[in-house]
């Protein structure tokens, strides 16, 4: 995935591919809790995430209540700002 490619879809397709969860249970109000990932799948995707889009991100802004677009926004703020991993 380039970095043209906006931090949602990376989020839909980081779930759908690692996690196996299903497209039509994706959307940007979903929270973590609702697609049941456990903290060690939520650790696990924080992880995924930064290696796809190389950069270091804040790993207690992904808690079970956060959602897809927070998620997202997170990661959008971090690629503008240019934090690397």
């Amino acid at each position: 995935m380039n970095d043209a490619t906006d931090s949602y879809d990376h989020v839909r397709a980081t779930l759908i591919s690692t996690f196996r969860i299903p497209e039509d249970q994706l959307s940007p109000d979903v929270t973590l809790e609702q697609l049941e990932l456990d903290s060690l799948a939520l650790a696990e995707f924080v992880l995924v995430l930064e290696e796809r889009l190389r950069v270091q991100a804040d790993s207690g802004r992904a808690t079970r209540s956060t959602t897809l677009a927070e998620v997202a926004a997170h990661l959008d703020e971090l690629r503008a700002a240019g934090a690397t991993a």
